[in-house]
């Protein structure tokens, strides 16, 4: 088994903070926006509540085996063979998430800042820092979200306080979008929104028992559907749902309308610097967990060798979607909707197993 170090609540905290909230600066807003009109912020909440309730049962799963991570429960429960096959589903998939997260962040810069250059001229560069973090390990990944937290959290701030001129809260109107109805299906849909909520029980060994695991887990998803939120009334506020439906980043958006005199302006420079420190930070993560994943399946206890290979892999991946209308149309409706039929469904159905077969770790100990 690979050895991932330890660390501590607000590392852990951190790092999930980051990877639930940096898809914010993608297209996702658009993509809601468009589903759910001016219903939106609170369609997203509704996400969040099923995301809670789905941690619910993972917390209930790893209560029952406290000594084992969620890739060890899957084997202890379903058997060996089936356990390293649902494992060796996530690896792949895992890698290929990592891909079309590198194919959004650079579909996105090239129409907003960097038009002209080659997309591979910008996905090599930020796998070398994606594949130098990996090397390093889970610790140092997550160490570096620690240090960077405060700074992303703090220029998201910051742009949305800077771009108070701008807002007429009266776009938020009518309240119920398209419909109620529409809204509640699709919240309940795009709860993979925040599926990334199951890595934490994959690196739980790495934590300080469960009661971290769970403050940690409950604290980061009230914090991303708070966030989400917040940033999706202040897109319809300052571009109405019209508009705010067709930006392919409604934060980088919002970041360019900021103006105070010819001194203080082009704040989305400040964006664009931490939407590529939370992007390389999140890809790291995701890459390092489907490495992790494969070296479970195949018995490896250095991931380092397999960095390499998986990194072609990645830019394979990253180069599938043609164009910007496959990655929101297809792309990111398999991550956003229906990702949950392996990050929320296969854990929901190993509990259902444990619990049918009486299956249960004999120590009880809270500690990982």
């Amino acid at each position: 088994m690979i050895k991932e170090g330890r660390f501590g609540f607000m590392e852990a905290f951190s790092i999930m903070a980051i990877v639930l909230v940096t898809k914010i600066f993608y297209g996702s807003p658009m993509a809601i926006i468009k589903y759910l009109g001016t219903a939106a912020w609170y369609g997203t909440l509704i996400s969040c509540v099923g995301a809670l309730i789905f941690f619910t049962l993972l917390y209930l799963l790893m209560k029952r085996f406290p000594q084992q991570d969620l890739f060890q429960i899957f084997e202890t429960v379903t058997g060996k063979l089936i356990g390293k096959s649902l494992i060796l589903i996530f690896a792949v998939f895992l890698l290929y998430k990592a891909g079309i997260n590198i194919t959004e962040f650079t579909a996105v810069l090239k129409v907003y800042s960097m038009p002209f250059t080659p997309p591979s001229m910008i996905i090599l560069p930020f796998l070398i820092v994606v594949a130098a973090m990996a090397y390093v390990g889970l610790e140092g990944i997550v160490r570096t979200a620690h240090i960077f937290f405060y700074l992303v959290f703090g220029s998201l701030i910051l742009i949305l306080l800077l771009a108070i001129p701008s807002y007429d809260f009266n776009y938020l109107q009518p309240v119920l979008g398209y419909g109620l109805a529409k809204t509640i299906e699709t919240g309940i849909i795009r709860t993979a929104a925040y599926d990334e909520i199951v890595f934490l029980a994959i690196i739980i060994r790495s934590l300080q028992g469960l009661q971290v695991f769970r403050k940690v887990g409950y604290l980061t998803l009230i914090l991303g559907g708070l966030t989400f939120s917040v940033c999706l009334i202040c897109i319809l506020a300052a571009f109405q749902y019209t508009v705010g439906g067709e930006h392919l980043s409604g934060m980088y958006q919002l970041s360019r309308v900021i103006y105070f005199t010819r001194f203080f302006q082009r704040i989305e420079s400040i964006f664009l610097f931490v939407w590529v420190i939370s992007s390389v930070i999140t890809v790291a993560f995701i890459f390092y967990i489907s490495l992790n994943a494969y070296s479970r399946v195949f018995n490896i206890s250095n991931h380092r060798p397999l960095i390499l290979p998986f990194t072609f892999l990645t830019f394979m991946f990253a180069f599938i979607p043609n164009n910007f209308a496959q990655i929101m149309e297809i792309h990111l409706r398999v991550l956003r909707e229906f990702s949950s039929v392996i990050f929320i469904f296969i854990p929901v159905m190993v509990l259902l197993l444990a619990l049918i077969r009486g299956k249960k770790e004999v120590k009880t100990s809270g500690k990982a």
